[in-house]
């Protein structure tokens, strides 16, 4: 029984060990966005108002609408066909 569970408490180690090199090899060659003038590296989110629906979205994953010669920002293609048919 003794033996049973020492392997067990190997295997769980092993695993273990496993997972965390894991975790290491992917931060370390993740590949790298665009750097930011922030220290650190970190890049702040822009946040902007759809102005159909009223949602918040980083603009970085706003879809873009040309209207009236400016560039809109809105959340998904569902607020950019309602934006392209108001009048």
């Amino acid at each position: 029984m003794g033996r049973v569970v020492l392997y067990l408490f190997l295997l769980f180690l092993f695993l273990t060990v496993l997972r965390g090199l894991r975790i290491f090899l992917a931060a370390v060659f993740r590949p790298q966005g665009p750097r930011s003038a922030r220290p650190g590296g970190t890049r702040e989110a822009e946040m902007v108002r759809d102005p159909v629906c009223g949602t918040w979205i980083d603009r970085g994953l706003a879809v873009l609408v040309r209207r009236g010669g400016e560039t809109v920002p809105v959340c998904s293609d569902e607020c950019r066909r309602r934006l392209e048919a108001a009048p």
